[in-house]
Parts: structure tokens; sequence; C-alpha cells
């Protein structure tokens, strides 16, 4: 978009958009499966995500193509609002930290693939069939390659939606579909908007900000977003260590607030090494928290209440991170640069910290009793 001539606000408001359809989708999605059990979920959505991406990977009329998408796009977001609700009630207290961290591990591995697979499979289908790599044929091998992983995965889909934890605890009138504990979802809710705000006015822009910065090219970029995720990958796994040594609260906490003078740091620096290396200790110290908060908010609710509360985590990051943060970030920057919009995106990292361990300072999650 800045290639076309967009200026930075422009660009932010189109990253806020897709933030509101999260909102329209997920919330009776969860409202159902907190009644009715999570087991149809699990089944309807990964084969709704397999036969859309086979759908995508024949269709050849516009129509098909484009419905299959939204299929796809819905099935996946079924699937993942529904995963940390899914793995709490299948799991006990003193699994949950390793489990959390293996998952969000694996769930960068599988980023990683994904990524190399969707540039692999065209480059490798235009040498074959000497046809160009952004032509439809060719564009066709990756979705072929994204239909044969779904289908592997649904032997094991089917196996965990016979799983007796993925029953309704308590089924309860649809008349209390929407009825939660406001209370408590309004303060598990405050500090995520916070640092979701925060991250979408840094994040949302990083590729442009080490382009016009830095001069960088896609390449270069592309090269270090890639190592970054591996990195995350790794360091997910480090999450029950940081837990046990400082405890869940503090520690998610101290690692929301180390992105206060990173950031501040990263809005103020001109050189390059200096910024790779607050990008990369800002992502590892975000990612080890990410696990912990996701089993602190499962525990702080009540156990019927945990499809909902993931949506509403979902809902309320998506408004921060692709809407409000990347809307205020791009307006400040045509105003002040990048000092004042990572600035001012670090005060939210340190509203959020603080505000955190202001509220929880004396919760003791079920994970440390």
């Amino acid at each position: 978009m800045n290639a076309l001539g967009f200026h930075n606000d422009v660009i932010g408001l189109f990253n806020s958009l897709p933030a509101v359809g999260v909102l329209c989708v997920g919330l009776p999605f969860a409202a159902l499966a907190d009644r009715i059990g999570y087991r149809l979920f699990v089944l309807g959505g990964s084969v709704a995500a397999t036969v859309a991406s086979l759908v995508l990977a024949l269709a050849a009329v516009r129509l098909w193509a484009v419905l299959a998408a939204g299929a796809f796009a819905l099935a996946l977001t079924v699937l993942g609002i529904l995963g940390v609700p899914m793995l709490t009630q299948l799991s006990t207290p003193a699994e949950r930290v390793a489990l959390f961290s293996v998952s969000q591990s694996l769930s960068w591995v599988g980023t990683l693939t994904g990524d190399l697979l969707g540039g692999v499979a065209p480059e490798t289908a235009s040498r074959l069939t000497h046809a160009p790599a952004s032509s439809a044929a060719s564009l066709r091998a990756a979705f072929v390659a994204m239909t044969i992983l779904l289908l592997a995965t649904l032997p094991t889909a089917v196996r965990l939606s016979g799983a007796r934890g993925l029953v309704p605890i308590e089924v309860f009138p649809v008349r209390q579909l929407l009825r939660v504990d406001a209370a408590r979802f309004a303060r598990i809710l405050l500090p995520q908007l916070l640092i979701g705000i925060g991250a979408g006015m840094l994040l949302n822009f990083v590729q442009l900000f080490l382009a016009q910065r830095f001069h960088l090219g896609p390449g270069p970029i592309g090269a270090l977003l890639a190592l970054i995720a591996a990195l995350a990958a790794v360091t997910s796994l480090l999450s029950p260590v940081l837990s046990r040594r400082l405890g869940m609260t503090r520690a998610i906490g101290l690692a929301q607030l180390a992105g206060f003078p990173l950031v501040l740091g990263l809005a103020f620096t001109f050189s390059l090494p200096l910024a790779l290396g607050i990008l990369v200790v800002r992502q590892l110290a975000l990612n080890l928290q990410g696990p912990l908060f996701q089993i602190f908010g499962m525990e702080y609710v009540d156990a019927r209440e945990r499809a909902r509360l993931a949506i509403s985590q979902n809902v309320v990051f998506s408004l921060g991170f692709g809407g409000l943060g990347p809307l205020v970030s791009g307006l400040l920057q045509v105003r002040g640069g990048y000092q004042l919009a990572f600035s001012v995106s670090a005060l939210f990292y340190l509203l959020g910290g603080t505000i955190f361990l202001v509220l929880f300072a004396r919760s003791r999650p079920a994970v440390e009793v």
C-alpha cells in the first residue's frame, strides 16, 4: 500500500477493518459451545476447513472460490477461538502450563511451515508447468498442499471429538447464552485491550518502519521475521520455567512491562543492529507470557464461561491490535513520525502491565495451588 502512494494514516485505517468480523462470527459460536460442548465444533470445523481448502484448490469459478475462502476463514476462526478453552477442559491444572507452552510453540512451527509451503509450492509448480508463479495454476499448488495437511489432521480431530472432556459441564438455558460475570470479564479484558493497542501500534508497521528508517528490502525483512518466529517457537517452551520462578501473575505482568523500555528505545534508535535486537527481545518477552495469560484467564472465570471469555479476549485484542492500534499509530506517524507513535505504544505496554499487576497481585491460579 505504501508503494501505491497511501500515507501511513490510511494504511492504519485499512489495517483496522478486519477486527470487526471476529465479533460478528465468534460470539454466537462461543456461546453455543459453552452450552452444548466443543465436540460438534471440533469435528465440524475440521471437516469444513478441509472441504473448503479442496474447493479452493479446484475451483475455476470466482463465486465458488469466494464462498470457499469465506467458509475456510469461518472454520479456522471457530477452531482457533475454541482451542484455548478446549485445552483447559481436557487438562489438569498441573499439566496446563507445559501443555499451553507446547501448543503455542507448535503454532509458531505451523506458521513457519505454512509460510514456507505457501512460497515453495507455487514456485515448484511454476518450474514444472512453465507457468508464472503468480498464475492461478501455480497458486493452486499451495491450496493442494494445504488440503493434504488438513486431511492428515482429520483422524486426530475425530479422536479428539470423542474425548469425554468435550461434553458441556452444565447445560444452561438458551436465555443465558450472553450472560456472564461482567465484572470478572472486564478485569481480565482491560489489560489485554491496552496491550493489544500497544502491539497494534507497533507490529502493524514493523515492516514499513524497517523499510523507511533503515531502507531494508522485502527479502531481509522477511528473513528477520522468520528468525523471530523460529526463536518464538523455542522460547515458548520456557514459559513453565518463568512461571515457577516468578509465579504466574508476576511473570505475566513483568513480561508485559518489559515492552515499555524496549518499544521506547525502538522509537528513538537509528542503529539497525540495536533495532533488530529490540524487536527480537520484545517478541520473545511477550511470547513467554502468552501461554500463561491464556491459562490465567481460563482459570479466572467459571468453567461454563470459558469459550465466551476466549472469544471476548480474541475480540478485545483484535480491536486493539487490528483496530485502534494501527489507526492511532498511523495518525500519530503523520504528525510526529515513528518517535511519537512508538512512544505512545510504549505507554500502552506500561499501562497494561501495571494494571494487570494491580488488579491481580493477590490472585493465585489453580496451577500454583
